[in-house]
Order: structure tokens, then sequence, then C-alpha cells
């Protein structure tokens, strides 16, 4: 299942591609509500880059508040770089990316690159990445997105990790096969292949993933780069994390609703010339935001379970055998040992951090749910809406901007503690277990933001936290909210109809506490098409009906079927 032998991976060892003249680079440095100290200090780092033949591209999208651009132009005036600020322009990222394609970019420019406006460049980059375009084959380049003052605070050692699983881990996997993503910053595309593909599609929130599909799908070829090459501020409150994981998964669902007949399994075509690993590589990655979905859905289930057990019906384990109920807590844990031990092995976390990147991603799983509903209904979709927060805020504010999670991690303790009432039995304790890792999930949500909000940062940062929530206050554009309360309506009615449905078999399930010496045993059930047996006082089987003290279960005779015997299917199917 793995591999130590890496044909296509490119790291510190790897040659560089001698080239007779460098390739002309435009990098373009899109903004929105950006402090303009940080903007610059972006900017002043590509000036520094060790490369002959580049230039740089400076587009303010939308920033509302002309105190913050301004200064920025004044600054790009004086220093020879382009500067444009857009208002009222439409498409938001990808809009300003057109833009600057069509209107500012040199006719010499061979490549393009992106750089996010918070990122501290390295002087090598250019010299490092551009040459890898000496094969005509490349369409683009991605280099990791890596992040700078987080090692100090715990929460954001935390989510430093979680992050860096994409590009320790998955992206190396996926460039084996030619099915790397492009991540937006830190990449560069070929302006050739980025013009005949159209440019930037503006229909889509996560453009930069759903151009690199495209790009594999006219036959181009894309590269993941093992090094970093700049460091740029990870989202500084819990809740802009929110709003970013959102945009990531409906991005993720847009690209599956776009393009998923490209992604099935099929013949290269002169439209479509992505490999089956190619197909793989993106259909599982899109697909793989529905897991947290199903993971609220199995909470829901048992939560139902739970007021089960608590009305003494205990009907919804009596219709689940062993082997169904057990499956998810394996897949479950399986899937903390595998992340937790690639994330060791990939970026050196510890133990305690890398436990804590997985319960981030678990943190999040409700709005990730949520615009994998999303997704399916609506037709676009801007920037989620996020709370106003920051280290001033009192404590009971990160509940609040928390309250759906906070909501169902009490419903999940209130669900522990029902399910214990019954400890004699396997369904109670096996319940408990099951509740106990999605409750502490959702309860890790108002814990990460408290963390965030008491978190230390350096003043420049600090500044840029009790801001953040002015750059995630687009609020969701379509009508999806009937699709996620459809879906909520039909997990409802699913829990139902297993707790109410009639069952053909009555199912005794198993006791942890055995009966004591002198007492009796429940009847076993009879087989099926027999009446089941009365068991007289004296314990000897009677065929004669003896009354029922009361409060005592009788075993009613299991109807025998009359229609034909369905037949068991064979072996490899």
């Amino acid at each position: 299942m793995g591999t130590e032998r890496w044909r296509r991976r490119i790291t510190k060892n790897t040659p560089t591609p001698q080239t007779a003249q460098p390739p002309f680079v435009s990098l373009h440095v899109p903004a929105h509500n950006e402090p303009p100290d940080m903007v610059i200090a972006t900017l002043n780092s590509l000036l520094r880059l060790d490369y002959p033949r580049f230039e740089i591209v400076a587009i303010d999208d939308n920033t509302d508040d002309e105190a913050l651009w301004r200064p920025v132009e004044q600054w790009c005036a004086a220093h020879g770089v382009k500067f444009v600020h857009l208002e009222d322009w439409p498409g938001y990222k990808s809009g300003a990316l057109n833009y600057a394609l069509g209107e500012l970019t040199d006719p010499a420019a061979e490549l393009v690159g992106v750089v996010d406006s918070d990122y501290q460049i390295d002087p090598g980059f250019l010299s490092r990445c551009a040459p890898l375009f000496a094969d005509p084959g490349v369409g683009f380049i991605q280099a990791p997105q890596d992040y700078r003052d987080w090692a100090h605070e715990p929460y954001y050692r935390r989510l430093y990790y979680s992050y860096r699983y994409f590009f320790a881990v998955s992206q190396p996997s996926r460039n084996e096969h030619d099915g790397a993503i492009f991540a937006g910053t830190m990449g560069l595309i070929r302006r050739e292949a980025l013009e005949k593909l159209g440019g930037w599609d503006e229909w889509c929130i996560t453009e930069d993933a759903e151009l690199s599909l495209r790009l594999l799908r006219a036959g181009w070829s894309g590269l993941h780069v093992d090094q970093s090459w700049g460091r740029g501020v990870m989202p500084l409150t819990f809740e802009a994390l929110k709003s970013q994981r959102y945009r990531w998964c409906f991005g993720g669902i847009q690209i599956l609703r776009m393009h998923w007949r490209s992604l099935l399994p099929g013949a290269r075509t002169d439209t479509d010339r992505l490999s089956l690993a190619q197909r793989w590589a993106y259909l599982s990655g899109g697909l793989q935001w529905y897991g947290d979905l199903l993971g609220l859905a199995f909470f829901l289930f048992l939560l139902a379970g739970s007021i089960n057990i608590v009305t003494g019906g205990d009907q919804l384990f009596r219709k689940l055998t062993a082997f169904l109920v057990a499956t998810v807590p394996v897949l479950v844990a399986l899937g903390l040992v595998r992340a937790i031990a690639l994330l060791r092995r990939g970026t050196g976390a510890s133990w305690r951090d890398a436990i804590g990147a997985f319960f981030m991603w678990q943190s999040t799983s409700l709005v990730v749910a949520r615009a994998s509903v999303q997704g399916l209904f609506a037709r676009r979709a801007a920037f989620l809406r996020t709370p106003k927060t920051s280290e001033r805020a009192a404590w009971w504010e990160a509940f609040r901007a928390n309250w759906a999670e906070t909501l169902l991690a009490v419903l999940g303790l209130l669900a522990i503690a029902g399910a214990l009432t019954r400890p004699q039995t396997y369904s109670g304790p096996l319940l408990a277990g099951l509740l106990l890792f999605p409750t502490l999930g959702f309860a890790a949500a108002p814990a990460n933001s408290l963390a965030a909000q008491r978190a230390a940062l350096p003043p420049d940062l600090r500044a840029r936290r009790r801001t953040e929530w002015s750059r995630e206050s687009r609020a969701l554009v379509g009508t999806a909210a009937a699709g996620g309360t459809a879906a909520v309506l039909v997990a409802m009615a699913a829990m139902l109809a297993l707790l109410v449905a009639p069952s053909p078999h009555l199912v005794n399930p198993p006791q942890l506490i055995h009966p004591q010496p002198g007492g009796t045993r429940p009847p076993a059930p009879a087989p099926s098409g027999s009446p089941a047996p009365s068991v007289a006082p004296s314990g000897t089987p009677s065929s004669t009906p003896q009354p029922t003290p009361t409060g005592s279960r009788t075993t009613a005779p299991s109807p025998t079927p009359t229609g034909p015997r369905p037949t068991a299917p064979s072996a490899g199917r």
C-alpha cells in the first residue's frame, strides 16, 4: 500500500534543469481588505527574488476602505510595481486574477505566478521552480503553502500540523500519478496553457484546484515541489478557519458537480486525457468531503439509540448486527491511527500535536457537513459570514460563535449518560463508547475558538486578528437552506423507521451480567415456523400456555416465510 521509491518527487537534492534563457514570470498578488503594511511586506519580499526576469502585479480586489489600498498604491508607484484597484468588480479573486491576466500582464511573460498578499517569499523561489518548465509538457508546479509564527502557541501548532498533512502526505502521493492539485499561492502556471483554457473560472470559489483539473484534462502535467519557498499567515481565529474550510468543501463539491463525467473510469479522448489514476485522485478528493456528513448522520443515529435505551425500548440495537455497529468505530480508529502515524512521520509532529491536529479537523466537521450538502443545491456561493471575535471577547463568545457545535456536544454528553443507565447490556456501554469520539470533536470547536482568542501573537498579527472577520464578511449566496433541511429530515425519518418499524424476529440482546444462581434465563427464540414452547414453573416444557406475570416478556411465534427464499450471492460478487 506504500512505496519507498518516488519516481516524480522533487526534493532539495533533485537537480535543477538548465535552460538557455530563464522564462519571464509575471507574479500576481491579489488582496482584499488586507492591512497595507502586510501587503507591502509581501511586495518587498518579491523584489528581493534572486531571478533575472520577472514582474510584479498587485491587484486590490474590491477593498471598501480606501485607507487600506491607497498606501499600497503609493508604494507601488514609488517602486515600479504595477497596481490596480478594482471596485465593484465581479468574480471575487478569480475575477481579479482574470483582469490581471488580460490587462496588466507583460506580453513577454511565459509563466504566471500567484502569491497571496500575506506571504514572505524566499529569494530562491523562482530560481528553483521556474526552470522546471523546461519540460514542455509541464502546465503547472505547486510548492507547499507554509506558515510563520506558529511554534509558540499550542493552538497554532495544532493548526499548522493539520495544514502540513496535505503538503507532506497527500500531495506527494498524488504527484506520483500526476494528480497533484494547484493550490493557488506559491504556484506557477504556463501562460499558454492558462489562456487556452480561458483563464480562471469565476463560478468556482476554489478556482485554483478547478484550474489544475482542467489543465490535467487538457493533457498538461503538474508537479509538486517538496521544499517550502514562502510562509504566510494562518487563519488567526477559529471562526476564520471554519469559513476557510467551508469554502474548500463547497468548492470541492462544485468541481464534482461540473466535472464528474470527466472523473468516471473510461478511455482517454481528445477532450479528456485524464488517466485512471488522475481521475481517482480527483474523484476521491472530492468525495472525501462527505465523510463529515456521514459522521454527523451516524452521530444523530446514536442519539436516537440513546433515547431508545433510556425509554426502555432497546429496539434500535436489536435490529443491527454487531458487525454493522462495530464497523464505524473500527474505521474511525484506523483513520485516527493512520492520520497520526503519517502526520508524525511526514512532519515530525509530537504525539500531542498530532492528536491535536486530528481534533482540529474534527472540530470543523459540522461546517464541512453543511457545505457538502449546500454544495449540491446552491449554484453559487461566496464567503461564509463569521462572527467578530478577538482576544478581548468574553469567554462565552467562543460558545456563542460555535453554538451549534456546543449544542451537539451537550446532547452527546446527555446521550452518553443515558446509555450508561443500562450497563448490564452490550448496547449501553457500546453506545457510550461510540458517542465519545464525535462528542469530543464537537466540544473541540468552542475550545479551539477560546484557545485562538487567548493565543499570544506578535503586534502585527494581533492587529490582523482583530479585523480578520472583515475579510470573511461576504455572505452565502444561493438557495441551499432547503437542501440542508431536507437532508436532516431524511436522516430523522430513517432513524424513526429503525425505531418503529416492526421486526420479523424477536432478538434478545446479550447480557453482560448473567442471572444470579437460581434465577431463570429467558427462552431462546424458537426456530422459524414452529411455535415457541412455554416454560412451566417447574422448569419442564409444557404445551399448554401458561399465564404471563405482569411486566414479563412473551416470545411470539415466528412467521413462516411463504415466498421464494433469497439466494445467497456467489463468491467474487
